[in-house]
């Protein structure tokens, strides 16, 4: 057994939306995409710790080996939780929030994907797969296997794992922020928001760094210029980035200047280098004047972060039952020896 190796990972949606642009497909291909409900608290953890131990075991020597698995046990079995002043630790799954949380689930599911799926892809009836998180995207070719088949086959592959399915409609399937069209030959990307996307960004007008409002529109505007989109849909995007500009202020000159900017630092390609020994100094941004002292730093090797203050009213607490919640953890937690 390897390290952890990401073979079947996508690291974002640009490198995905590249990667599937250049796919070479047939009428027969198909889309499809998976979640898997509910990861973390269903993780397996012994199980899982006992993949970690094999795959430390060939890189260290057993010493080492036994000590890192029983810290590592250690850590995941200190995941209570407090309810109505009572303690409760969950039989399963692992903490979410916790720092280690995310690799202990991708270790788990990247076992299952070499040693069970791996079996799948060889035979071809698969004809692409690739994982974000809990996401899964997979493309199929139809006359060798059917969507109900790869459904009853992911769904039988481990008890603690529940697949929710979602097939193409009208050869079209959403995946993260693509929208990922099936053509006769090969596939056409473009952005994908969901229904319930409101697009808010923070009103020009309001007391905050300029840092800070630009910050969704360089977001929208690298996603643009990364896409392999085309004119329509390159088009199409900026409109809609400028009617969200427009819905909070946001100057539309400004917003230009920032568009040409991006699609300049892009097009001289590669990520920059990040400089050594830079430190950052963080300020509480309260009204502009507050540059007069961090435009000291500028020929420095520190940088500024701005932070504010600015904060919403809570929402009201619902005045809801807390019945549903009770259930759902005596489902996945059992009493601890003590409670508050």
């Amino acid at each position: 057994m390897g390290p952890v190796n990401y073979h079947y990972t996508t690291t974002n949606s640009t490198a995905l939306a590249n990667e599937l642009t250049k796919l070479k497909i047939n009428c027969n291909h198909r889309l499809m995409t998976l979640d898997i409900k509910d990861l973390y608290v269903n993780i397996p953890t012994d199980e899982t710790v006992n993949i970690t131990e094999s795959l430390l075991a060939n890189y260290n020597d057993a010493k080492t080996t036994s000590q890192i698995t029983r810290l590592l046990e250690t850590i995941l079995k200190q995941n209570y939780l407090v309810f109505q002043d009572h303690v409760y630790q969950p039989d399963k799954g692992v903490a979410m929030g916790s720092p280690l949380s995310g690799t202990i689930a991708e270790t788990f599911l990247q076992h299952i994907e070499e040693t069970i799926l791996k079996q799948l892809l060889d035979t071809n009836c698969i004809y692409y797969y690739t994982r974000y998180v809990d996401d899964i995207l997979l493309m199929y070719d139809h006359t060798r296997t059917t969507y109900e088949s790869i459904l009853t086959y992911t769904n039988n592959i481990h008890k603690n794992l529940q697949i929710i399915p979602n097939p193409e409609t009208d050869s079209h399937v959403s995946f993260l922020d693509l929208l990922i069209s099936r053509k006769p030959k090969n596939l056409e990307i473009d952005i994908f928001r969901k229904p319930t996307s409101t697009n808010t960004t923070i009103n020009f007008f309001s007391n905050h760094p300029i840092e800070h409002k630009m910050a969704a529109y360089r977001f929208h505007l690298e996603r643009m210029h990364s896409f392999p989109l085309n004119q329509t849909q390159l088009q199409n995007e900026w409109e809609s980035i400028k009617q969200i500009a427009y819905s909070y202020n946001f100057p539309i000159n400004t917003l230009q200047k920032l568009k040409e900017r991006t699609r300049q630092q892009l097009s001289h390609s590669a990520t920059p280098k990040k400089k050594k020994g830079t430190k950052w100094a963080t300020f509480t941004y309260t009204t502009p004047h507050i540059r007069k002292i961090t435009n000291l730093f500028k020929n420095t090797d520190i940088k500024i972060a701005f932070k504010t203050n600015n904060s919403q009213n809570p929402p009201p607490t619902p005045q809801s039952s807390h019945k549903n919640a009770v259930a759902y953890m005596h489902s996945h937690a059992t009493p601890a020896k003590w409670h508050m």
